[in-house]
Parts: C-alpha cells; structure tokens; sequence
C-alpha cells in the first residue's frame, strides 16, 4: 500500500474529511488530496506527525512506497546539490571579483597577498566544481538505471 492509499485508509478509519485531516496538520483539504491522489507527497516532518498522531509506525507508513521514498531521496540530493552550488559559486567569485579588484591598485605586498588568495579561491572554487560535476553525473547515471 502507498502513502497516498495508507493516509485514504486512516482518515476514513478515523472518520476524518479531507478538510479536518488537514487542520491536523496545517494543510489544505486540497493538499490531502493531492496526498491521496499521489500528486504530492507529505515532507518527512508531516510524516511523522502524522506517524505520532495516529499511532503508526514510519515504516508502515513508508515501507512499502518505493516511489515515494525514491522521490524523497531524490529531494534530499537536490537539495544537496543545491547547497555544494552556492559553496562553488562563493569561492570562484568571491576568488574572481578579488583578483579583478587588485588590477586597479597599486604593487604592494598586500596587493599581491590578495592575488594569492583570490586565485586559491578561484582554484577551489574550480576544484569543487569537478567533483560537483562528477556527482551530478552519477546522480543521473543512477537515476537513469533505476
């Protein structure tokens, strides 16, 4: 049984409508159905009130939705890959806009300090994006086989 179909079964055993579901849990009648229709998927903290609020356990809930776990999973990644592209962003402007800023000022010890660490930051910044990148790619290889 899915979550969509296991959230169904529990507001109907609990004699709940679509609308009273959801003042439980701070959503839509519309959000619960789009539950129940497996349009949409609770975030994991709905889930476990929902898990706490009834009774039941998160692995009744999740075990047997492989999709939903995948889709939580994938959410989880992309989130990830979200945070690791502002981190390469950071360093390789951060690292670019100071090397560009010391062509305009004058030869000076600091001047060439600040040179050094604007190209290690850019270098970073290009070295995280490798691995970045290599990551991106076996998240769709992966994908692609599943």
């Amino acid at each position: 049984m899915n979550v969509g179909n296991q959230i169904l079964h529990i507001r109907k055993e609990q004699q709940l409508t679509q609308e009273e579901f959801g003042r439980l849990f701070h959503v839509t009648r519309q959000t619960v159905s789009n539950w129940e229709n497996e349009k949409s998927y609770p975030d994991l903290q709905t889930l476990i009130a929902i898990s706490s609020q009834f009774e039941i356990s998160l692995d009744t809930l999740l075990k047997e939705d492989s999709k939903m776990v995948r889709a939580m999973d994938k959410e989880r990644i992309l989130g990830t890959i979200k945070h690791e592209k502002s981190v390469i962003d950071f360093f390789t402007g951060a690292g670019t806009g100071i090397t560009a800023s010391c062509l305009f000022s004058p030869d000076s010890a600091v001047r060439t300090m600040a040179v050094i660490a604007g190209l290690v930051m850019t270098g970073i910044g290009w070295y995280k994006k490798s691995v970045y990148d290599k990551r991106v790619l076996d998240y769709i290889a992966d994908d692609e086989e599943a």
